[in-house]
């Protein structure tokens, strides 16, 4: 809900754009997710926030690449398989590391079902055939160490076989 002040703020800027060729719910959007980046660097400026701010950006940056890979596959998803990917979060995404200069090594989870592990190669297979050739090269790996996500529900997509 937006304080008064706000509205007001809010009103004065549509005002301005008005006429000018701007769409009045473009603007409204930026300024909005302006006001946002501005609170949020005043309030992780405070000096108790820093390790805070600093494991925030770490995991942004270590998901970032999850996130973009779980998109790529959710393009790919046909109407059969939608009933298992929905319930697939970025957590579940394989990790990736750069041995070298010529390919990248990839670390499925242990803990991610058979099933799903056959599907994001289904997937994958799909992205591949869609795609230009890139100048690395994937190849797999070792599974990754990585332990099962606690923060969600993902109890019926962990193999119940997995054990620590």
């Amino acid at each position: 809900m937006l304080s008064d002040h706000n509205a007001e703020v809010l009103e004065f800027l549509r005002a301005q754009v008005r006429g000018k060729g701007v769409d009045e719910e473009t603007a409204t959007a930026a300024v909005k997710r302006r006001y946002q980046r501005v609170r949020t660097l005043h309030l992780n400026s405070h000096p108790g926030k820093q390790q805070t701010v600093w494991k925030n950006a770490e995991l942004r940056r270590r998901q970032s690449r999850r996130v973009r890979l779980r998109a790529r596959r959710t393009k790919v998803v046909m109407t059969d398989e939608r009933e298992l990917w929905r319930s697939v979060t970025v957590d579940m995404m394989s990790d990736e590391e750069s041995e070298n200069e010529d390919h990248l090594v990839i670390r499925t989870p242990r803990w991610r079902p058979k099933q799903l592990d056959r599907l994001v190669k289904v997937l994958d297979c799909r992205i591949e055939q869609r795609k230009a050739p890139t100048l690395m090269t994937r190849v797999n790996g070792p599974p990754s160490t990585r332990k099962p996500p606690t923060d969600v529900d993902v109890e019926h997509l962990v193999d119940p076989q997995f054990r620590d």
